[in-house]
């Protein structure tokens, strides 16, 4: 029954990261179904930093969709100036194409993958395809490699694969396209990972690899990290340990992947 669920799923970067912090956390969630609602984090502050994450993120989809703004007046304050930010950012346009939530999936070659983007931008007129993704946690965007992090992996690669539709004559290059990470509470800062073949390429040898040693794991080695870090803020903590989770921060799934080594690294579905 596992091995089917296996077979049958689509990963996603999420599911990736998940596997990467901790092999049990990933039995449990995506082979047992094991799954915590939204709201099992303690703290009332963490609660709402999760609500004004979501409301920020619906606003989004909707103003992307159609061009529609709530008035400030309808919303918390903290949120109603994300909002504001975001439409100075990137605004919305009727010549421009916008793709609010776009899920694309890949079954290509061994490789089963789903991603879902904040906003998928196609400027026409430059022939430039963009993905965004907004981050709305309390601190700005860390350094490091954002080229190796597992989420700007999955996108730009199902993009590359699956996104032949949105280029003029269906023509699409690595070099076209390009993953924007971009955070209302700190407007000036922002992460563009630039796309090319080599990364391509690079992606598509190391998604193989990592989807290959998933499946060929037996159920009994999936086994829990000896990264106490992770551990004790993880949500299975009381199955594997009789203890509660230690609510320390918020933080996004993908922010707890560690960057790839590439050195240690040797049929299409719409």
């Amino acid at each position: 029954m596992w091995k089917r669920k296996l077979t049958e799923l689509y990963f996603s970067q999420s599911a990736l990261a998940v596997y990467q912090q901790c092999r049990l956390k990933f039995r449990r969630r995506y082979l047992d179904g094991l799954y915590w609602p939204q709201n099992w984090y303690g703290s009332s502050a963490q609660q709402q930093a999760i609500e004004q994450g979501q409301l920020f993120h619906r606003l989004a989809q909707r103003y992307y969709a159609r061009g529609e703004v709530l008035p400030a007046r309808l919303l918390p304050e903290k949120v109603a100036g994300w909002f504001q930010r975001l439409r100075d950012f990137r605004p919305y346009n009727q010549l421009d194409l916008f793709r609010p939530e776009q899920e694309l999936r890949v079954n290509t070659g061994g490789i089963k993958l789903v991603a879902k983007f904040d906003l998928l931008y196609i400027n026409q007129s430059k022939q430039q395809v963009l993905i965004y993704d907004w981050k709305t946690n309390d601190r700005p965007l860390g350094g490091g490699n954002w080229s190796q992090k597992l989420q700007t992996i999955v996108y730009l690669y199902v993009l590359a694969q699956a996104g032949r539709p949105y280029f003029p004559g269906n023509k699409l290059s690595g070099e076209d396209l390009s993953l924007i990470y971009w955070n209302p509470r700190f407007p000036g800062q922002l992460i563009t990972v630039r796309y090319s073949k080599e990364m391509l390429q690079q992606n598509r040898n190391f998604l193989k690899s990592k989807l290959t040693e998933i499946k060929a794991l037996p159920y009994e080695e999936f086994r829990a990290t000896d990264k106490q870090a992770v551990c004790r803020r993880c949500e299975y903590r009381p199955l594997c340990h009789g203890q509660g989770a230690d609510y320390l921060e918020l933080v996004d799934d993908d922010e707890l992947e560690a960057e790839l080594n590439w050195e240690e690294i040797d049929q299409l579905h719409y």
